[in-house]
């Protein structure tokens, strides 16, 4: 695995002959226009890519057009979309809502199964205080307010959740677990419903926020409606002013206030991801806030009627809020990165630089325990520390794509860009390196088998987001040993790596191969890798023997020969810098040259919510049918920059 070792930028003094200025690449977005609506198409997704690579659009759209009916969102016609976004049928009795809680000792095995599974999630859970409420609850059913009961129906629904996810089976007699997990979703609704869940009220934000989870985790891929139920849980939540640190409001007692930072943590993350995901601006902007991060303590540290807290224990020691803790301060920046990728205001380089040194800092920041490690160096460590660390690192590279994204196209012809391009790339192959340990090691027989958390559709969203910028500069058509020259030759600067390219969206190719049943998503990228693999060999085929690819694991200990510190570019005598990896051959398992037999799961995918910006690509890329598309390869070697660390 890499050690994380970091690029110092120097940012550009004004006599710099570099010259500041907004970007040029306009944000790629448009409107589709049907007879039943129309939708707007941001320019920030791995699927805009196929928008802009001429050929494999084209023929990912060869299917028989479908009419505006068929290509309404399908969570529409789904009968397990969200109870509370599509109405209720009737007001249920208390009886009627009590009538689905499964015996004592049923519940007891599903509840104790989620509370054990280390879910992220839990932290939201004050375990003492569930655990004496849940007694209470079973003393005098019939007395129990609704907002607490659809919090009971929520958790029943993610444990049940989890059964799924570990493919075991549900305590008896519970046997039908998606019947199961449908009927405790309509209770839950049903119980938010009739308390007028957006009115405040004690437990209705947890159990509005358990109900969006619950959603969110019955499918793989991404779901538009979870982000509209999150945003309604924010809003409910402001009304309530978790948005406001406890401190300031001395009516708010100290472990209630903990609580209320814990609960604002998470949805604070998951309002930047899913709405990233789903290619919408995130709901909380950092001005609205003021709410302090939860301490690092325990459950056991907290107890109601408590008079002061007790301090944070320090970062070293690993508490149930921990993680949050450290992903809060990745996910501070990975806000404002969002923030930018679909501001209409033109973004100046040196905002991006800065921008990247303070994502660089919070890497930096995150406490040994969470840093990524081998495997072979984690067999003594719980899964869930493993798949924390996992879980950040994707996190920091996803972001660091996302930051970069929309340089790729410049990078080519101005010299000012080439540390995004490679940061993009750099990022793009950790990410599916990653792909590659977290399918291992989530088999039969992998230290994460039995505790498996992946993948789920945050997951999928970033392994093709590295799949499809891949993609894409796989499908630039560069000669090779073709340099990018600074305008006063004084530098060239290139990356090597197209074998490893290719190499890297060979393997994430097979493991789409293995997971299309499991998501549409999934079935997506192996479809477009499909098609995009095929175009790329055909394009080699035309090159000379020797500059054939030979596909190599990915799995293996990357090196990254560092770029020239930005704004040191002058004075270096041809520095370069690599992008390739050291790995033993693999075969190949695909054969490419086999028609693609389905495509109709991803008829529609064009017109999906898009998360990334491609300004140029369509610049870059005319014209590929016919012409051979290959990585520039084979550059001049040269010395690097020093200033590097």
């Amino acid at each position: 695995m890499p050690d994380g070792s970091q690029v110092i930028l120097d940012t550009p003094s004004s006599n710099s002959s570099w010259e500041t200025k907004a970007s040029s690449i306009d944000v790629s977005s448009k409107l589709v226009v049907k007879d039943a609506g129309t939708s707007y198409i941001d320019g920030a997704h791995w699927s805009a890519i196929l928008e802009e690579i001429n050929g494999v659009k084209e023929y990912l759209q060869g299917g028989d057009e479908i009419s505006d009916e068929e290509s309404e969102d399908s969570e529409a016609l789904d009968p397990t979309s969200p109870t509370l976004l599509f109405g209720l049928s009737k007001t249920a009795s208390i009886e009627e809502l009590l009538a689905d809680i499964p015996p004592r000792p049923v519940c007891d095995r599903l509840i104790s199964q989620f509370l054990k599974s280390k879910e992220p999630l839990i932290v939201v859970y004050h375990i003492p205080t569930f655990q004496k409420e849940y007694n209470q609850f079973w003393l005098n059913p019939q007395d129990i307010s609704l907002p607490w009961l659809g919090l009971l129906y929520a958790v029943l629904t993610l444990a049940v959740a989890v059964h799924q996810r570990l493919q075991e089976p549900l305590p008896s007699p519970l046997e039908d677990a998606s019947e199961i997990i449908n009927t405790f979703r309509k209770r839950n609704a049903q119980c938010l419903a009739q308390s007028n869940y957006i009115q405040p009220g004690k437990y209705k934000v947890e159990a509005l926020f358990s109900y969006v989870m619950g959603e969110f985790y019955r499918s793989n891929d991404a779901q538009v409606s979870v982000s509209f139920l999150l945003g309604t849980t924010i809003r409910l939540a402001m009304r309530m002013g978790y948005h406001r640190d406890p401190q300031h409001f001395s009516s708010i007692p100290p472990f209630e206030g903990e609580m209320r930072r814990r609960v604002w943590s998470i949805m604070r993350q998951l309002d930047s991801l899913i709405s990233f995901q789903v290619g919408l601006p995130r709901t909380i902007q950092d001005w609205q806030h003021d709410t302090e991060m939860p301490r690092n303590l325990f459950d056991e540290d907290l107890y109601e009627g408590m008079q002061q807290l007790p301090p944070s224990r320090p970062d070293s020691e690993l508490t149930t809020t921990s993680y949050t803790r450290v992903k809060s301060r990745l996910m501070s920046v990975f806000g404002k990165i969002s923030d930018l990728a679909y501001s209409r205001e033109p973004v100046t380089y040196e905002e991006t630089l800065e921008t990247d040194r303070r994502l660089e800092e919070a890497h930096n920041e995150v406490t040994p325990i969470f840093k990524i490690r081998p495997i072979e160096q984690s067999i003594a460590d719980p899964a869930e520390l493993i798949l924390g660390r996992y879980t950040l690192e994707l996190l920091y590279q996803k972001a660091r794509c996302v930051l970069h994204r929309r340089y790729l196209g410049e990078v080519h012809t101005n010299l000012r860009y080439a540390y995004s391009r490679w940061a993009c790339m750099s990022a793009s192959k950790e990410i599916l390196r990653q792909q590659v340990d977290l399918h291992h090691e989530t088999q039969p027989g992998g230290i994460l088998y039995r505790d498996r958390q992946f993948p789920n559709s945050l997951q999928y969203t970033d392994y093709l987001l590295a799949a499809m910028i891949i993609c894409l500069e796989l499908s630039h058509n560069q000669t090779t040993g073709t340099e990018v020259e600074h305008p006063n030759n004084e530098v060239a600067v290139v990356i090597n790596g197209r074998e490893d390219l290719l190499a890297a969206l060979e393997v994430s190719h097979s493991i789409f191969e293995k997971s299309r049943q499991q998501s549409a998503d999934a079935q997506k990228a192996y479809n477009a890798l499909t098609v995009m693999l095929r175009r790329v060999k055909r394009g080699l085929q035309s090159l000379s023997p020797q500059l054939q690819p030979r596909p190599q694991e990915i799995a293996n200990e990357p090196t990254l020969a560092q770029p020239p510190p930005y704004g040191s570019w002058q004075g270096y005598q041809n520095p370069s810098y690599a992008l390739h990896m050291s790995a033993d051959p693999i075969p190949s398992t695909m054969d490419l040259e086999l028609p693609v037999t389905s495509l109709d799961v991803i008829e529609d995918m064009l017109n999906a919510p898009t998360n990334l910006d491609w300004g140029l690509w369509d610049q870059q890329i005319q014209g590929l049918e016919g012409r051979g598309m290959c990585f520039l390869n084979n550059p001049e070697e040269a010395n690097p920059g020093t200033e590097n660390v």
